[in-house]
């Protein structure tokens, strides 16, 4: 066996209506040698996919589901990036090993939405014990999250994908970012129910990220000191914080998504905003902006509505040193010791 499946859905014919799903969609397995394990595999992702559907996620929009050894080099492979180019997206950190992502890829003349799942997430599905089944259910769910609201923002914003993204006035890197921090607050806010217990991993995680931003942010604000050099600075602070804002997106879609307002809520990002009122104060506001846009999402008129979280974003940033803003075709920066 090749490992490549096709799941053809059918609609749920006893109450006669149809289910968000695809015609069909492709299961690649085939990092898996045994045809027992694979076909096992395939049929978790079907029943996955119709239970999801019967909760009212719509999976109209998913491509397929690939399960690979290397998970970010299939997912590049997916989208078909030219040898050399390295997608927008979160630095890896050293105490994590990526699980999945979902992917823009371009079918005939439109764009569906493909999960990339690392080989181990198959194997979890399958084990006895029931804490490695939540993880890997909650992974896929999450992922599913992302096929809906991927899909609904593709279906308002066609011309999003597939091309360079124009910013305005704005940084690019940062406008992506902010349009990044919305993603995974949204797809942790649709699938939180499936693990809950999830929060204590996203509050560690925002903790973490915080924590590695500052240092890394005061490296390269030294290292701008010290060459002269700003466009290297100012690329690495805006995503080091700009993976922070991410990592807050995932905590607050979670806590949200299992009916939980509000930061004090997560314990380890309690203790570190009680002891930085100006941080707890942006994060509020950001926990307003997500929870606004959440409510307009079916009625968004232009990418305009990610501004405030572009916004905020800034004067994060900001708060540690660093301002920025377009004078024509060049980025002026300002560092805090310069005003």
């Amino acid at each position: 066996m090749s490992g490549e499946y096709l799941l053809n859905f059918q609609q749920d014919r006893e109450r006669h209506l149809p289910l968000p799903l695809p015609r069909e969609c492709s299961v690649s397995v085939g990092c898996f040698e045994s045809t027992q394990i694979q076909q096992a595999i395939v049929s978790f992702f079907e029943e996955a996919f119709y239970a999801l559907a019967l909760t009212g996620m719509d999976l109209s929009a998913l491509d397929g589901v690939t399960l690979a050894l290397d998970a970010r080099r299939a997912a590049c492979g997916l989208q078909k990036l030219p040898d050399g180019v390295i997608p927008l997206e979160m630095n890896e950190r050293p105490e994590t090993m990526e699980l999945a992502r979902t992917v823009a890829v371009k079918r005939g003349s439109e764009f569906k939405f493909h999960i990339v799942l690392r080989a181990g997430v198959g194997l979890l599905v399958l084990s006895s014990k029931l804490k490695e089944q939540t993880l890997a259910c909650g992974c896929v769910a999450h992922e599913a999250a992302h096929v809906q609201h991927e899909g609904l923002l593709y279906r308002k914003f066609p011309g999003l994908y597939g091309r360079k993204l124009d910013c305005g006035d704005r940084s690019r890197q940062t406008f992506i970012k902010a349009l990044d921090v919305w993603s995974e607050y949204a797809a942790c806010r649709s699938s939180a129910e499936f693990r809950p217990e999830a929060i204590q991993d996203f509050d560690k995680a925002f903790c973490q990220a915080l924590t590695s931003g500052r240092a890394a942010s005061q490296k390269w604000i030294e290292y701008y000191r010290e060459s002269g050099k700003a466009y290297d600075s100012f690329r690495e602070i805006q995503q080091v914080f700009g993976d922070v804002f991410i990592s807050a997106g995932y905590l607050l879609g979670h806590l949200h998504g299992i009916e939980l307002c509000g930061i004090d809520e997560a314990p380890a990002t309690r203790q570190v905003v009680q002891n930085d009122p100006p941080l707890g104060k942006l994060l509020t506001k950001l926990e307003r902006v997500l929870h606004k846009l959440w409510l307009s999402e079916f009625a968004w008129e232009s990418l305009e509505v990610f501004a405030p979280v572009y916004d905020l974003l800034c004067e994060l940033i900001a708060l540690h040193g660093m301002a920025f803003a377009r004078d024509g075709e060049e980025w002026r920066i300002v560092m805090s010791d310069d005003l």
